[in-house]
């Protein structure tokens, strides 16, 4: 496997709000499947982001699929572009929190404003909705970005928001699986356990995920453990948890997506990084996130290609990615 070939397995970031002359140079010789928008990327002229999606999508050949470009809108204090950008607050306030019909359709309504604003910028993925449950009112790294405190409510009011979404022609992400609701610690900050057993995540956790997920082509893998699926590893790094679980019996055929590997949930030093890269692809992931430093990107594409070159059922692995990513990426507007 070549390195532009083993480059395409990740979604990639930019330091600025244009592409500089050395970013120019990798992304266009190593290719990546696409990049994430941060605040850092966001000109406060729209006209400059749309803009920076064209000459991101230039970076590919005429005849390749279009590229993910994706960004964090769900609203509120997790939202990359602000105003006169659309926003309806956070999650858990939209429609003041209710589920009868008429709020519903207020959710589904602003989910294809967002939805149909993002995609005149250029961007065609939003990673929304947050499906977690939040069960620990202390999370405050999760909190408002969660749709409810109830299975049930978080499941009807993310996906009447993810139905407008993808009404407008943006592709959502069902995130963090399986459930990061009950999270005590960031993992943005270092590593969290969540001790639900497997009846709990069945009647909690997972119960937006099942309903929605068919209906979603992406799920996003949080970084914590989870001892309940896999003691010893990540969501994110935990073969039992992505494909033994979310694949085989949970039977989910869409994108699975890594948070975002430059996270201290996972070890920063290259080796351990790079490791933890390959790891996650050996384990089920199809798109690693890597949100920063063009340096890292260039570890993660060398230890792929070196990893895939090496073993037989790894270059396997990325193959089977691949495909899924071209499949996804082919239903992708520019």
């Amino acid at each position: 496997m070549s390195p532009d070939q083993a480059s395409a397995v990740i979604l990639a970031a930019l330091e600025g709000t244009s592409l500089s002359a050395e970013e120019q140079k990798c992304f266009e010789r190593l290719p990546p499947a696409g990049f994430t928008l941060f605040r850092r990327n966001i000109s406060p002229e729209f006209a400059r982001v749309r803009r920076l999606c064209t000459n991101l999508q230039s970076l590919i050949p005429a005849n390749s699929p279009p590229m993910i470009l994706a960004i964090d809108q769900e609203g509120g204090r997790v939202a990359r572009l602000k105003q006169p950008f659309p926003d309806g607050g956070p999650a858990m306030l939209l429609a003041e929190g209710r589920v009868d019909t008429d709020a519903l359709l207020s959710i589904e309504n602003h989910g294809y404003i967002v939805g149909s604003s993002l995609l005149g910028l250029g961007l065609n993925v939003n990673f929304a909705p947050c499906v977690d449950v939040l069960t620990n009112e202390g999370n405050v790294a999760i909190g408002d970005r969660c749709f409810g405190l109830t299975s049930e409510s978080v499941t009807q009011r993310a996906f009447a928001y993810m139905h407008g979404l993808q009404a407008a022609g943006v592709l959502g992400c069902l995130k963090h699986f399986p459930g990061q609701g009950d999270a005590g610690a960031d993992t943005h900050e270092h590593g969290t356990v969540i001790n639900a057993d497997m009846e709990t995540l069945y009647a909690r956790e997972l119960v937006p995920f099942l309903a929605l997920m068919n209906e979603c082509p992406m799920v996003m893998v949080s970084h914590a453990v989870y001892p309940a699926l896999d003691p010893d590893h990540p969501s994110s790094l935990s073969a039992k948890t992505m494909q033994g679980f979310l694949r085989d019996r949970l039977k989910y055929k869409g994108l699975i997506v890594t948070d975002d590997m430059n996270m201290k949930a996972i070890a920063q030093d290259r080796e351990s990084w790079t490791a933890a890269v390959i790891a996650s692809v050996a384990a089920g992931a199809d798109l690693v996130l890597v949100c920063r430093e063009l340096e890292r990107y260039r570890w993660a594409v060398d230890a792929l290609t070196r990893e895939a070159q090496r073993s037989f059922s790894f270059h396997r692995r990325m193959n089977e990615a691949l495909k899924r990513l071209t499949e996804t990426r082919v239903r992708l507007r520019k």
